[in-house]
């Protein structure tokens, strides 16, 4: 394993400081949160009220995650220099389609779970496929997203990669449970604020070791401000992919996943959550920029000073670790214990997020769909708590399954979005018609989308980056095809909310 190849540089008791009053002030949100849920409607939206300047902080912080931190600065470090920095101009689009035509309707139809608005609009099959998905999407997210910092504080420190996956892991639970969305909102917000001050300083203390000079100088000789590729290759990551990608999987994150969306009901009116969506994209941007940024600096100032630890690393294709290894090795004692604190905290607020949401769709869309329609609030918020604790324990055994197979962050999480959310854009899109699209057309669609994924995975080899695109748009218009083939005179024109 990586910590048995390289030899721990050490934390120090300053640092662990640090990170112990982090966990310690995460879980003191968490118990201060739990005083004010009554109910589910207190667990899943925080009785709607939250101010959204918060709402918009939670969103950024879910948003950006460790993948974010890590990730993004390995991917600017490797071979792919910054080739992925092409899609943040067009965030900008999908905060425009998200406040202009999404959430306005979300918000008119009261939904808790967005994947409701499916049922309403298509048919319980439809919701109960977009719950299925978010919950595959979810558990997998968390599992990745507590892995890459369980790895690199492992790296560092030499403790045992599953006991700090363990940890994290335990503390990430208890305040999700006690708190719900309130205290995940919370203590995002707040984790949102100390991971921007992380980026900032990094990028300060990078430039001064190495100087702005050098810097220029041998990134320019390595290309590593190489960003665009306009070939058309399709088994490669180039420019168009990469721009199309982004337009389909950020509509559909921030559209319809429901660690997103359910923040949209949990501020006291559209307007208000419209402005969080933009708060959450317009922080992002540079936000992104700068770990791209941090990445390329990172590799300039390697190459400047060779390091024993940093070969290893590389070698064993662990560039997401190499970001926090250069802060603890070079940064003064408490500044680097602040910034692991950010990287913990960017993965920790993600992780709260997606076990909430899980917890709310399964409630939402399984348990009281299907089991008990007519049950007590107090029963449903038992049921809602102990599904967190669930999905919060199958992410920290998938996080430690992690260990033995690995491939870089940011192209893994890519295959995973487009292997367990095909189709789920298209189904939606379909809902938001001002016709209803018939049933079984709709699932022909969904099923179609499957099958091209498949032959572009398997038979043609297509880049992970067009299996979104490819296959949401699949979904929609053999669904619509079918519909107005063979369904359109079996349907009523329009159907209200």
């Amino acid at each position: 394993m990586a910590q048995q190849e390289i030899a721990p540089i050490g934390f120090g008791a300053a640092n662990y400081v640090v990170v112990v009053i982090y966990l310690l002030g995460m879980l003191t949100i968490g118990w201060w949160a739990s005083r004010r849920v009554k109910d589910t409607k207190g667990f899943f939206i925080g009785e709607g009220n939250i101010n959204f300047i918060l709402v918009g902080l939670s969103l950024l912080a879910t948003y950006l995650s460790a993948l974010t931190m890590m990730a993004i600065p390995g991917a600017a470090f490797g071979p792919d220099n910054l080739k992925w920095s092409v899609q943040l101009p067009f965030l900008i689009l999908t905060a425009f389609v998200i406040t202009r035509f999404v959430l306005p309707r979300y918000r008119e139809a009261g939904v808790v779970s967005v994947y409701e608005y499916l049922e309403r609009r298509i048919h319980v099959s439809a919701r109960v496929i977009g719950t299925v998905s978010f919950i595959a999407l979810s558990v997998a997210r968390m599992a990745i997203i507590l892995y890459l910092p369980a790895l690199a504080f492992s790296i560092i420190t030499g403790f045992n990669v599953y006991a700090v996956i363990l940890v994290m892991g335990a503390v990430v639970i208890v305040y999700s449970v006690m708190g719900g969305i309130r205290a995940v909102i919370l203590t995002e917000a707040i984790q949102a604020v100390i991971f921007i001050a992380a980026a900032v300083m990094s990028i300060f203390y990078i430039i001064g070791a190495i100087g702005m000079g050098d810097f220029i100088r041998v990134a320019r000789e390595h290309n590593k401000f190489q960003m665009f590729d306009w070939s058309i290759d399709l088994r490669q990551k180039v420019t168009l992919w990469l721009i199309l990608q982004t337009i389909f999987e950020t509509i559909r994150i921030y559209g319809t996943q429901q660690d997103m969306t359910q923040r949209y009901m949990t501020t006291e009116s559209t307007a208000k959550a419209n402005r969080s969506v933009w708060i959450a994209i317009l922080g992002y941007i540079p936000l992104a920029y700068i770990f791209y940024f941090i990445g390329t600096a990172l590799f300039v100032y390697f190459s400047v000073n060779p390091d024993a630890n940093f070969e290893a690393l590389k070698a064993m294709g662990r560039r997401d670790a190499i970001y926090p290894y250069f802060v603890v090795k070079q940064f003064p004692v408490a500044l680097s214990g602040i910034i692991i604190a950010a990287i913990l905290a960017a993965a920790m607020s993600s992780i709260a997020a997606s076990m909430n949401s899980a917890a709310t769709v399964c409630v939402e869309d399984l348990y009281k769909r299907f089991l008990v329609k007519d049950g007590s609030e107090r029963g449903y918020l038992i049921v809602a708590r102990l599904l967190t604790v669930l999905w919060g324990i199958f992410a920290v055994l998938l996080a430690a399954s992690f260990v033995h197979v690995w491939r870089q962050g940011q192209d893994l999480w890519g295959m995973i979005m487009g292997i367990s959310c095909n189709g789920i854009l298209g189904l939606m899109a379909l809902a938001f018609l001002p016709f209803r699209v018939n049933k079984w057309a709709a699932l022909i669609g969904f099923v179609c989308c499957y099958a091209c994924l498949y032959a572009m995975m398997f038979v043609l080899k297509i880049n992970f980056l067009l299996w979104p695109v490819v296959g949401n748009l699949a979904c929609f218009l053999v669904a619509l095809g079918v519909h107005f083939i063979f369904f359109r005179e079996n349907e009523p024109e329009s159907r209200a909310e």
